[in-house]
């Protein structure tokens, strides 16, 4: 059983949340509303008492990692990080840092969500995580149908995140890259 820490999973994230359950890991959820959380360990059925939902802000960093000392304390340290995250990831990524590695001695994963405009720079891992941390980027696109674009569905992106943690690759590319100048599809 893993313990696995999924930022933002209430929205497109959901299903991810739930194959990791079925999977017979251990799943902490963060996000900022009651009712999306409370409506997934509604979804969780049986499996829902490995789930522990918490409601907050992940931009809280010092409320973050307080909670994380404390869930790994009683269950464990963690053993992968999904983050679909907003804004500057940086004081996020100091946090786990700091926290996981407070309870862990070996390796960890991070996958790092991001949007399409990562497509062609997939970027390093960020120089916060040590050695121990296995960061991996799973970069969205979209899907071409006939002459048109339409972006992923919420099932293909969790099927595309499934697969990056099954292969454990360093970047994986779900879809395909969009067209230049598609922003709103």
């Amino acid at each position: 059983m893993r313990n696995v820490l999924v930022l933002g999973g209430t929205g497109m994230l959901s299903g991810l949340v739930l194959r990791y359950l079925t999977d017979g890991d251990r799943v902490f959820v963060v996000a900022r509303r009651r009712e999306p959380l409370d409506q997934l360990v509604g979804k969780a059925g049986a499996t829902a008492d490995r789930l522990t939902p918490i409601a907050l802000d992940y931009h809280d960093t010092e409320r973050l990692g307080r909670w994380l000392a404390h869930g790994q304390l009683m269950h464990g340290p963690l053993d992968q990080v999904v983050a679909w995250i907003h804004g500057d990831p940086n004081p996020l990524w100091q946090v786990l840092q700091q926290e996981v590695r407070a309870y862990r001695q070996g390796g960890w994963d991070v996958f790092h969500i991001l949007g399409h405009q990562a497509w062609d720079h997939p970027g390093e891992k960020p120089s916060v995580f040590d050695e121990g941390c296995r960061y991996h980027r799973v970069i969205l696109g979209a899907v071409r149908e006939d002459a048109s674009w339409r972006w992923l569905t919420h099932d293909e992106i969790v099927e595309g995140i499934w697969s990056a943690v099954q292969t454990s690759a360093a970047v994986t590319r779900v879809g395909e890259r969009p067209e230049i100048g598609v922003k709103d599809l």
